[in-house]
């Protein structure tokens, strides 16, 4: 324009030249067991899961918080998936990162740690992330069906074999030292940290009717008890209570 005179102009929609396209970011999440990096979450009270969270088309130098959520499924009565917070203590599990990428392209890790002692064996815990820059929401990642999102509640797991500690059979033979060694097979533990396996012997009580049912042992007027404390190197293995 020259003194309010339209002198020339470009306006064509099919310009690439003038062209921009909007992009906005985008994020993908795996969340992992945080003791041994696999699907399977052993109930401890300090349990962790850390969800790897690669995002793209973010702008380099600038901060950014990822906000991360866990929920759960919930069936109903029609069979309906949908899902809710998982709440430890009554507080929702939650946890976020704040970082600065140097490349429009990366990953970055958000670490959950709860307490899952109490949860559901065989549980499905997904994580939900945000992507947040200045209070606004960019991206975002919340498929409650999503396996990469997913980890599993794992309970620990004991067998056992009672024998003779003198001759390793089942017959305990009288003596004012008996020993009897349980062999405990154990599944589902972290290994590195410390379990104490508490044992007592009990005999069964026949009633009148016929139905078995159970006492603990007492000899001299005292439970016949024993523990072992061990430190697994593995997850899986054996031990002793005798």
């Amino acid at each position: 324009e020259r003194t309010g005179v339209e002198i020339a102009s470009h306006e064509d929609i099919e310009d690439g030249k003038q062209t921009t396209t909007v992009t906005r970011p985008q994020i993908g999440t795996t969340a992992l067991d945080g003791h041994d990096g696999d699907k399977n979450v052993v109930t401890d009270g300090k349990t962790t899961v850390i969800d790897t969270v690669e995002y793209k088309n973010v702008i380099p130098g600038k901060t950014y918080t990822l906000k991360g959520s866990l929920h759960v499924k919930v069936t109903d009565e029609e069979g309906n998936v949908t899902e809710k917070a998982l709440e430890v203590d009554g507080k929702p599990v939650t946890a976020e990162t704040t970082f600065t990428p140097e490349k429009s392209d990366g990953k970055v890790e958000v670490t959950f740690t709860f307490d899952s002692r109490d949860l559901e064996d065989k549980m499905d815990i997904v994580v939900f992330e945000s992507l947040v820059r200045s209070g606004t929401e960019l991206a975002s990642h919340a498929d409650i069906d999503d396996k990469n999102q997913t980890v599993t509640v794992t309970h620990p797991e004991i067998g056992t074999t009672a024998v003779d500690g003198a001759d390793g059979d089942k017959n305990v033979i009288t003596d004012d030292t008996t020993e009897v060694i349980d062999t405990v097979e154990y599944t589902g533990l972290i290994p590195g940290k410390e379990y104490t396996l508490k044992g007592t012997l009990h005999v069964k009580v026949t009633d009148e009717e016929g139905k078995v049912t159970e006492k603990p042992l007492e000899v001299d007027g005292k439970p016949v008890t024993a523990e072992t404390t061990f430190t697994p190197e593995k997850a899986d293995g054996k031990v002793d209570v005798v």
